[in-house]
């Protein structure tokens, strides 16, 4: 079985469009450490509102920080350190969902499966969850998270 950990960046952009349903439908259950729940939850907003109910309801699940076992980067974040961190020290297959290209190169580094939210949107049209990928990147792009053309542009031909 396969453990997925999100990061904070992937919930927050895709509640803010409203659209966190789709890593439910996708995944049934995500883990976050606390301390992306805490980034997740620390402000005031919708985006806030929904990722708290996903964790009411269950199918997000928030985790304990794991303690620092590995180097990693002090130019990450706590929440991208915890999520690496945590993938490395589980016994099961992980699967990180991270956007923050630091990040991602640390845990591609450390061997770590990784996937962006733009290819979870790939995947969501794949699986006919959604109609079209691009478009809801757009909505991301409108709201202030950046996913390049050149990312979609090389899904588009995996998807």
């Amino acid at each position: 079985m396969v453990v997925v950990i999100a990061d904070a960046g992937p919930l927050i952009a895709l509640a803010k469009i409203k659209r966190l349903h789709l890593l439910e439908d996708l995944f049934s259950e995500i883990l976050i450490t606390q301390a992306v729940a805490d980034e997740c939850l620390n402000v005031q907003s919708n985006d806030a509102v929904l990722i708290k109910q996903a964790l009411d309801v269950g199918w997000l699940k928030c985790v304990a920080n794991p303690l620092f076992q590995h180097a990693l980067s002090r130019s990450l974040g706590l929440g991208e350190q915890s999520c690496i961190e945590y993938a490395l020290q589980s016994d099961s297959n992980t699967l990180l969902i991270l956007d923050d290209a630091l990040a991602r190169k640390h845990a591609l580094r450390k061997q770590l499966l990784i996937v962006g939210s733009a290819a979870v949107l790939f995947t969501a049209q794949r699986k006919a969850l959604i109609i079209d990928a691009e478009t809801v990147i757009a909505e991301l792009n409108q709201v202030g998270y950046r996913i390049s053309n050149a990312v979609v542009s090389q899904l588009k031909k995996t998807y």
